[in-house]
């Protein structure tokens, strides 16, 4: 229906009085619906008078300046901007946005025509949108047109006051589409426009968080929503963005602007020192919690903090025991307490120790360890020789040269899980290995038994020289073995 129809709907429904109206403001040069400026001149316990130069004072009831506190926001001498809602029996009604107080079908007629914004209130949800009651009038608000985005709760709207503007009004009143968005694409252009004239590259912007992505976060940066992609988040190679909250307020830095697409990418990492530049304020010896970020065959990388990651080789993912694989002792997600070994700066590298509240056997005293025969079982067998563990826990290596079979036979005689005699043959504290030795076991075995033979010997002048001997032949296997 066009505009034409719409005027005609309403002329032939004036009576005397009505006209009578019409003539005293076409001389005041008001007509329902015009927008005016006034000044405030008496306020009562119902209304607020104000003056707009016209016969009589106009009318704007009290209530639209009232807060949630019942607090008046005018006072005698203020300037008030309102549009005509009603002009009858002399007097001129004001309201300071349509539909917060009265408005006739006449007032909407007026706000659709001149695109005049009204306020509603969101009553039902229907099939295809909302009912919106502005003014006690029901009109209707389609999905599209609640917001720029297609609200996914409708629900969540109801009872909610809007500003809208009518695009349609038809069969005179009965037919009223309401759309809200149009109102708010208008103001994000504004914005955007404002934004091109200040918004450049390298600037450091605040918003809010929109909509979060598994790709990244939409920022609202003052009606543009700008994208944080996932990468840009923070430094750690694996960026959660469900670590945000919708709502949530960030600062970021711009990284690009493109206006034709109207699209700008920024950066919440790019506003953070890249770990590695503060990696002095990390000590070898010192203690964190980290998270396990990733698994592999050989080990685990935690990430002590965004951006800054170590890893705990098999070998150092328990004290007393051998680890096949990280997930018999750890998984992904995992909080955990390590030590740092080293660091790397150059390679960009942190080798770390795994804590766990095990009995640490390398606080046992070296020099306790040699020259004694322990039991080790045999944890894996290599080309070069055999990996095996103390019975205290502590790791060690046969060589193939230390065992008592020959290289070729190795595969045959010993199995993992199977126990040997060994002898530590070296001790690489700062490995927190040891060098173990079957052939070194034997020759301690052979020094033992000579030194029980002489401690049990006979006393007497008779053995004394046969003691002597065996006491040579003592220190000479000593010192073998010392040699070997």
């Amino acid at each position: 229906m066009d505009e034409k129809t719409i005027d005609n709907d309403y002329s032939g429904n004036e009576d005397f009085k009505d006209l009578l109206e019409g003539s005293l403001i076409k001389n005041d040069n008001f007509s329902v619906g015009d927008r005016v400026e006034g000044t405030v001149v008496f306020i009562s316990n119902e209304n607020v008078f104000v003056d707009i130069s016209s016969k009589s004072e106009a009318i704007i009831d009290i209530e639209e300046f009232k807060d949630a506190n019942d607090n008046l926001s005018v006072q005698n001498g203020d300037r008030v901007e309102a549009y005509i809602v009603s002009i009858k029996g002399g007097e001129t009604y004001l309201s300071t946005s349509i539909g917060r107080g009265q408005a006739s079908l006449e007032v909407l007629n007026k706000a659709y025509r001149s695109s005049i914004p009204i306020e509603g209130t969101v009553v039902g949800v229907v099939k295809g949108g909302y009912h919106v009651s502005v003014s006690g009038t029901t009109c209707f608000c389609p999905h599209s047109q609640i917001d720029l985005k297609t609200p996914h709760n409708p629900d969540a709207l109801l009872n909610e006051n809007f500003t809208f503007r009518i695009v349609e009004f038809s069969e005179r009143g009965k037919n009223i589409v309401l759309s809200r968005r149009i109102l708010l694409e208008e103001e994000r252009q504004k914005l955007i426009g404002e934004l091109k004239d200040s918004l450049k590259e390298g600037d450091t912007v605040s918003g809010k968080i929109t909509s979060i992505q598994d790709f990244g976060l939409f920022v609202d940066i003052g009606g543009l929503e700008a994208l944080v992609p996932k990468s840009e988040i923070s430094w750690s190679r694996r960026p959660n963005p469900s670590t945000f909250t919708i709502g949530d307020s960030i600062s970021s830095r711009v990284l690009s602007i493109d206006w034709d697409n109207e699209k700008v990418v920024l950066s919440i990492k790019n506003l953070i020192p890249e770990p590695w530049e503060r990696i002095e304020e990390y000590d070898i010896g010192q203690s964190v919690n980290g998270k396990v970020v990733n698994t592999i065959k050989k080990g685990a990388f935690v990430e002590i903090e965004p951006g800054l990651e170590g890893y705990i080789p098999l070998s150092r993912m328990s004290l007393i025991k051998r680890v096949n694989k990280p997930d018999e002792v750890l998984s992904i997600g995992d909080t955990v307490n390590v030590k740092i070994i080293a660091i790397n700066t150059e390679e960009r590298k942190i080798l770390l120790q795994l804590l766990t509240d095990e009995p640490d056997p390398w606080l046992t005293p070296t020099d306790t360890l040699m020259e004694k025969i322990h039991i080790a079982t045999i944890e894996s067998i290599g080309q070069s020789g055999l990996s095996a563990r103390l019975q205290n826990g502590m790791a060690g290596f046969v060589p193939a040269g230390e065992l008592t079979i020959k290289k070729g036979d190795m595969q045959k005689a010993y199995s993992a899980g199977k126990e040997i005699k060994v002898a530590v043959k070296d001790i690489i504290v700062e490995e927190r290995k040891l060098i173990l030795s079957e052939r070194r076991a034997a020759k301690v075995k052979e020094m033992q038994e000579y030194r029980e033979y002489i401690d049990t010997s006979a006393a007497g002048e008779e053995n004394a020289t046969l003691g002597n001997v065996f006491r040579d032949k003592f220190a000479e296997i000593k010192k073998k073995i010392n040699n070997d």
